[in-house]
């Protein structure tokens, strides 16, 4: 309904036929949802057979993320040979007797984790984001779902980071400049180091964190190679000229791993000699 509402006072007429009804339509969504802020809205989603309610901001990009995420399904990839192996090797390592371990990095408002959950049920979700605002959100859409929260950025090392644009629910920035408040740094390195090898597993490494990528991929090879499926939004049309893409693909060319896409996402797949016989499969 909240999207109607906005498509109708977009318009000059939208606008002032609003105006007389907006304290009763205000009066009508405090009656209703006492709990939850004029300014936000709760979108209900589902997904194999998995039904989330999703609390975001009324205005804004949050719904664009939160529809990408399950109308879209962006994360549900790669397909054909290389998604059977990866399907083949998440089953392994529940058969295993672990968790597969899956780290969103740059997980905004949640919306990507809740997917993550219904997608991948027997998975352990280490979530992080920096945005104070995004975190909120992120901590209320994700309670009780066993899911770590970390607010803090992304980085090859552990540290500091500076955010210029804190108040903005989607593409938060980080920088060194001391340029807005200060953000934890955390590394993979540090991330993993709490989840012990006896009862975890890398799985799957999420990352969209608006062109630290070129940061995040200067780390270690050897903890980036731990996770079989890489999935990336790339950001070089966001900062064209700074290459912010090219460290992942020099760590992706340098690790020998296959490449795919989908949508604004991109992949790297661990090369297994089994692709070669779900290629036969699939072909």
């Amino acid at each position: 309904m909240h999207k109607v509402v906005r498509g109708f006072i977009a318009s000059p007429m939208g606008r002032i036929v609003y105006r007389p009804i907006q304290a009763f339509i205000h009066l009508s969504r405090r009656l209703r949802h006492p709990d939850i802020p004029l300014d936000h809205a709760v979108t209900r989603v589902s997904y194999r057979q998995r039904k989330f309610s999703i609390l975001h901001r009324r205005w804004g990009s949050d719904e664009l993320a939160i529809a990408q995420c399950f109308s879209e399904a962006q994360y549900d990839m790669p397909s054909g040979a290389h998604g059977a192996l990866i399907e083949r090797i998440y089953r392994e390592i529940v058969a295993s007797g672990k968790k597969p371990l899956i780290v969103d990095c740059g997980a905004n408002i949640g919306a990507s984790v809740l997917w993550f959950t219904a997608r991948h049920p027997e998975a352990h979700i280490v979530a992080v984001e920096p945005s104070p605002m995004n975190f909120a959100l992120l901590r209320k859409n994700c309670s009780g779902l066993g899911v770590v929260l970390r607010q803090a950025g992304i980085g090859p090392a552990d540290g500091n980071a500076w955010m210029n644009n804190p108040d903005e629910e989607w593409g938060c920035k980080t920088n060194n400049n001391r340029d807005g408040i200060e953000i934890d740094i955390i590394s993979l390195k540090t991330l993993l180091s709490a989840k012990p090898t006896s009862g975890y597993s890398p799985f799957l490494l999420k990352v969209d964190i608006e062109g630290a990528e070129k940061s995040l991929f200067t780390g270690s090879a050897s903890v980036l190679d731990l996770f079989p499926l890489i999935i990336m939004e790339p950001h070089d049309w966001l900062f064209p000229g700074q290459r912010t893409s090219v460290e992942f693909f020099r760590f992706h060319a340098q690790a020998g791993r296959e490449f795919t896409m989908h949508n604004e996402n991109i992949a790297s797949i661990v090369c297994d000699p089994r692709l070669l016989d779900f290629a036969d499969k699939h072909s």
